[in-house]
C-alpha cells in the first residue's frame, strides 16, 4: 500500500510523449502539474514522473533531493487519489518543480497533496459525467 514501485513510475516514452502532448496542466506552487488519463490503463490507480530543472539547480545532488521529496510525499498520499479514482482508471502525471530555492518537506507534501486532490475532483467529475451520458 505505502510502497512506490516501478509500474507506479511513468518511464514509457510512447505515454510521456501522449502526456506532453495532450495533458491537462495546472499550476500548484512550487509545482506545474500535467496528468492525462493513461491509454495503457496499468494496475496502479496514477504513474508519476518528477522534473526539477537543471538550469535552476546545477547540483545533481540537489534535483535529486526534490524528485525524493516528491516521491515520498505522493507515496504517502496516493491512497486518496486511488480511493476517488474509479476501478481500472490510471492517472499520468507529471510534477515539474518551478522554485529556485530547495523546499521543505511540508511544503513539497502540502502542493502534491492539493494537486493529488484537484486531479482526482476533475477525473472523478469526468469519469462520473461519462458514465451518466450512457444511460
Amino acid at each position: 500500500m505505502y510502497t512506490l514501485t516501478k509500474s507506479e513510475r511513468l518511464c514509457s516514452r510512447i505515454l510521456f510523449g501522449e502526456l506532453m502532448a495532450s495533458g491537462v496542466s495546472f499550476v500548484k506552487y512550487p509545482f506545474r502539474v500535467v496528468y492525462k488519463v493513461s491509454s495503457q490503463p496499468g494496475d496502479c490507480p496514477g504513474r508519476i514522473a518528477i522534473s526539477a530543472g537543471k538550469k535552476k539547480f546545477k547540483r545533481a545532488v540537489q534535483r535529486n533531493r526534490i524528485k525524493r521529496l516528491v516521491r515520498e510525499s505522493y507515496r504517502l498520499h496516493k491512497a486518496e487519489l486511488a480511493a476517488s479514482l474509479p476501478e481500472g482508471c490510471t492517472v499520468d502525471m507529471l510534477f515539474i518543480y518551478l522554485d529556485k530555492t530547495l523546499p521543505t518537506f511540508e511544503k513539497t507534501e502540502k502542493a502534491v497533496t492539493e494537486a493529488l486532490q484537484k486531479i482526482a475532483q476533475q477525473e472523478g467529475a469526468a469519469t462520473g459525467e461519462e458514465e451518466h451520458e450512457g444511460d
